[in-house]
């Protein structure tokens, strides 16, 4: 697997198992819900018999004062509470109808509420009818405690039985939580190690592509290099070779020409080797200017903007100051490369007739600047050139490289009024130390 593939994966899965965490805390969550709402059932079962066992003895209560006082106001509390006994028996039917045991224990303090009840309402009609004596009233009492007894016993029961099933509820539920968290913590804890991995993975990503860069970098300073190399060995091939050769030639048609001196050809070919020879020695001058080795960048780059203003017929005003020290030959052999390419843009691209040129030093710094007043790069070339440095041709790209390379700062201005090219170098310069070569001289033209 790529190592793009390998970065997705991990994203991937660290998403997974985030996803997976999510769902695990909501479904714990949806569980602990769900526990509290069983928690509550019981306990309202629980209440629920817990009123009826009131409601009850109340009753049975009522009843004794009835028959010891024969006030019959407490006739209809004693209705009352016999509605409340049956209220709350049909209440425990309903509230534990999801549970067959529970539904046959309801069943049974039926039968038990109605006999209980029935043995109240006839205690109640001997007291009214008179025919009450302490003998029924205790029979009824005696099998009114029966009663009582064994409801009291299903009452019970049934509360137990709720206790049991709130402690098997809870339990499933904390159980159910245990597992919950732990599958969130495991599915948590691989995540943060996708994570950890995606994000290892993504600066080895980064750094296998600084490196990437770095070298491409460094192959583009080598392949800078050897074209200024070459330059410099063209430029001295076609003057000291080729040059002398057609000095040479010149030299044996000028014999020739004084013993004819009336043939006109030869007078034209002297003319085409005098063109040929001022051709050449520009060509060569052009590709390595011997004064950027013997003067120094300033003179180097006056010669040149001089001879570019009458070439391409563009008004270039130069501002050099003079007497500077000399900057390292690297620094000034790049400038003079960045100069040559911004004119050369400014001649071909922009349609201008006038450009400044300007090569000021600052402190430890040498700025160049090239502004023409022509078309201007399109906005999105501009934009491209500003962010990433891409959007250009090859010799911007060139230029910017060669900049890079020493430590330099490429600024690159566009609008409709023209465009402007800044260059920003530290630098530390070094006492001049001209060396005189002979055989080459300045060219101009």
């Amino acid at each position: 697997m790529s190592s793009t593939g390998k970065v997705n994966a991990a994203l991937a899965a660290a998403v997974i198992f985030l996803l997976l965490s999510s769902c695990s805390a909501y479904f714990a969550f949806t569980k602990m819900d769900a526990s509290q709402g069983w928690v509550h059932h019981t306990r309202d079962v629980q209440n629920a018999l817990a009123q009826f066992s009131m409601a009850t003895a109340r009753a049975g209560r009522l009843r004794s004062e009835y028959v010891d006082s024969g006030d019959d106001s407490l006739l209809q509390q004693q209705a009352d509470v016999v509605n409340q006994i049956r209220s709350a028996a049909a209440g425990i039917q309903r509230l534990t109808a999801d549970n067959a045991e529970e539904q046959a224990n309801c069943r049974k303090l039926a039968d038990l509420k109605e006999q209980r009840i029935a043995l109240l309402e006839r205690a109640i009609e001997l007291k009214k009818s008179g025919k009450s004596t302490p003998a029924d009233q205790a029979a009824i009492s005696r099998q009114s405690l029966a009663v009582a007894g064994s409801s009291d016993l299903l009452l019970q029961r049934m509360y137990d039985a709720e206790e049991r099933l709130l402690s098997e509820r809870q339990a499933r539920a904390s159980r159910f939580v245990s597992l919950t968290a732990a599958i969130l913590i495991t599915s948590l804890f691989l995540a943060l190690v996708l994570f950890l991995v995606h994000h290892r993975l993504l600066m080895d990503q980064v750094a296998g592509r600084s490196r990437a860069e770095l070298a491409q970098r460094a192959l583009s300073a080598k392949v800078l290099t050897l074209q200024d190399e070459e330059r410099r060995k063209f430029a001295r091939e076609l003057h000291d070779s080729v040059g002398q050769h057609l000095a040479a030639m010149k030299m044996a048609i000028s014999v020739l020409q004084t013993k004819f001196p009336s043939d006109t050809t030869l007078q034209d070919c002297i003319k085409l080797l005098d063109d040929s020879i001022s051709e050449t020695r520009t060509i060569s001058h052009l590709l390595h200017p011997p004064l950027l080795d013997e003067a120094g960048l300033t003179s180097a780059s006056r010669w040149f903007v001089e001879g570019f203003g009458k070439r391409s017929g563009i008004d270039v005003q130069l501002d050099i100051q003079d007497g500077a020290a000399r900057l390292p030959e690297a620094t000034e052999l790049v400038l003079f490369r960045v100069l040559q390419e911004s004119l050369t843009n400014v001649h071909r691209h922009s349609g201008a007739k006038r450009a400044d040129v300007s090569l000021q030093t600052t402190g430890n710094q040498v700025i160049l600047r090239v502004r023409d007043y022509g078309n201007g790069m399109p906005a999105a070339v501009a934009q491209s050139l500003r962010e990433d440095g891409s959007g250009g041709g090859v010799g911007l790209a060139g230029m910017a490289e060669r900049i890079r390379e020493i430590g330099g700062k490429l600024e690159i201005n566009s609008s409709e009024s023209g465009t402007e090219i800044v260059v920003r170098v530290p630098v530390r310069t070094r006492p001049m130390q001209p060396v005189a070569r002979p055989g080459m001289q300045e060219v101009k033209g």
